[in-house]
């Protein structure tokens, strides 16, 4: 189960120096460090409560399809995303083995020009995505298709009626979805090309989502 984590990464990005020293004093691989971490915590965890076991515990589960309103595409985002996918078939062109590197890219650029070009006679576009909730116990799990800012995931777990809340968030095919701030920041995973829903619709998931959950406490 991966929490709401799309604005987070295990790769270096910051104190880079004083985290590839610590990982060589104790002689580990990247993906060794990684499990020193996680695996401990589970450990623990699980020691703490395998006896705390319930044979009457409460199951129940609901399941909708929202429709959230897509990222509209700017004429500047269409401008750059024209520019950058031109730009790739041109090298494609002059050097076909550059297409192993550039392909894939320059089908990300493609999807804003199709969404811009769908845009003209469907300026509102709507996309369409499952969620689940559970309810087990005095626990919830909610599940998400995108890949979640965790603001979003906080957003939920502060507002559950449950003791714990479990957000999941790559539950299915999915984008992005990015919080207002990160779309201002503009980094790699809250760009137009990343993102098939924006802000607005991860607010809308949010209130749905809490809605659902926390009925399940209702009786």
């Amino acid at each position: 189960m991966v929490g709401a984590a799309g604005d987070q990464s295990p790769h270096l990005m910051y104190r880079k120096a004083a985290e590839e020293r610590m990982r060589s004093l104790r002689k580990l691989s990247r993906l060794e460090e990684i499990a020193r971490r996680i695996v401990p915590a589970v450990e623990e965890t699980y020691e703490v409560v395998k006896k705390d076991r319930h044979a009457d515990a409460v199951l129940l589960h609901k399941v909708e399809i929202l429709s959230l309103p897509m990222r509209v595409i700017t004429e500047a985002e269409y401008a750059q995303a024209k520019a950058m996918h031109d730009k790739d078939a041109q090298q494609i062109t002059a050097d076909p083995k550059a297409a192993d590197q550039l392909y894939m890219q320059m089908k990300w650029y493609e999807g804003v020009l199709e969404r811009f070009e769908k845009q003209k006679s469907d300026p509102h576009p709507k996309y369409e995505t499952e969620i689940h909730v559970l309810r087990l116990g005095d626990v919830a799990l909610c599940t998400s298709q995108f890949e979640l800012f965790t603001d979003y995931g906080i957003r939920i777990q502060v507002r559950s009626k449950a003791l714990q809340t479990f957000v999941i968030e790559l539950v299915g095919p999915g984008s992005y979805l990015p919080t207002e701030k990160a779309v201002r920041g503009g980094s790699y995973s809250a760009i137009a090309p990343s993102n098939l829903v924006g802000p607005e619709g991860g607010q809308m998931l949010v209130d749905r989502t809490v809605e659902l959950i926390n009925s399940l406490w209702s009786n």
